[in-house]
């Protein structure tokens, strides 16, 4: 009888920038869209995402946050950029999952903060590639002031169907 792998298939998304160093957003702003090549090779594959990992730093004067929003995944690129203020009509159809992220899930130290989400998987189907964006609700801006070195990154963990 051969080992038993129960999380054989789990992927890391891996290591992803929103938002960088200098790159001011506000509240109800949207991050910069970044893509994510989610595909095994050249084929598109579905699967989800079954728990989500959200990093805010400082390697400058700024604070450590725990910045509040909704991350936006979706099936084409939005084309949005840092301080957007709203996605255009014919981008909201291609969202296929959204994840909120609340102050009190963040657990922070003088260095830096960690919020991990389980509970809330995304489901995608067949695509070479997700599309990201937050929208930050937080009243606190992240990369307000000059030396303002704040960024906020994110990973996850997938399983691919096919």
């Amino acid at each position: 009888m051969g080992l038993i792998k129960p999380f054989d298939g789990i992927r890391e998304l891996g290591l992803t920038e929103l938002i960088g160093i200098n790159e001011q957003v506000d509240q109800n702003d949207y991050s910069a869209s970044v893509e994510v090549d989610v595909s095994p090779g050249s084929n598109p594959a579905s699967g989800v995402i079954h728990q989500w990992m959200f990093y805010q730093t400082e390697d400058g004067s700024g604070a450590i946050l725990s910045p509040a929003g909704t991350l936006f995944i979706l099936d084409a690129d939005p084309a949005v950029a840092n301080g957007d203020t709203a996605l255009a009509a014919a981008e909201w159809v291609t969202v296929v999952g959204t994840v909120d992220v609340l102050a009190g899930d963040w657990i922070t130290d003088a260095n830096g903060s960690v919020a991990v989400i389980k509970d809330q998987p995304v489901y995608f189907h067949d695509v070479d590639s997700l599309f990201f964006t937050f929208k930050l609700t937080s009243s606190t801006s992240i990369n307000s002031a000059a030396g303002d070195d704040e960024q906020l990154e994110f990973n996850a963990e997938m399983q691919l169907y096919s």
